[in-house]
This record gives C-alpha cells, structure tokens and sequence, in this order.
C-alpha cells in the first residue's frame, strides 16, 4: 500500500530508480502504443448528422396583421 501512495504523491527524487521506472514506462507508452488507438477521431469528423428545422415567423406574421390594422 505504501508504494501505490508513494507514486501517487510521487515523493521520489529525480536520479532513484523509481524515477527511472516511470521514465521508462512513459517513454514505453509512447513508442508502443497503436497508432490506431489515437486514429478514431478521424472517423469521428467524417461522421455528419445533418438536422433541419423548420420553423415559421409567427412573430412578423402578427406584426403584419397589426401593421394592416393600423393602416
């Protein structure tokens, strides 16, 4: 338990082992991870949902009777 708390408040100095382990771990992460694990955002974007609303102007209908009624 006490090694999970320390890597989580990280209370390591920069030249022990345990930083070179972290080190070593991240820079495994970054070379060995798929490319096609950060791909999917391509398909993402190519996906479109297209929507359409139709709505009328009841607003400039009602001021064009009230308009017509003044006049």
């Amino acid at each position: 338990m006490d090694i999970i708390k320390g890597i989580i408040q990280w209370k390591y100095e920069r030249a022990s082992w345990q930083w070179d382990v972290l080190c070593i771990l991240i820079m495994c992460f970054i070379f060995l991870t798929p490319k096609s694990w950060f791909d999917k955002r391509d398909n993402l974007a190519t996906l479109k949902q297209i929507s359409s609303v139709q709505q009328t102007d009841s607003f400039s209908e009602k001021a064009e009777k009230n308009l017509n009624s003044i006049k």
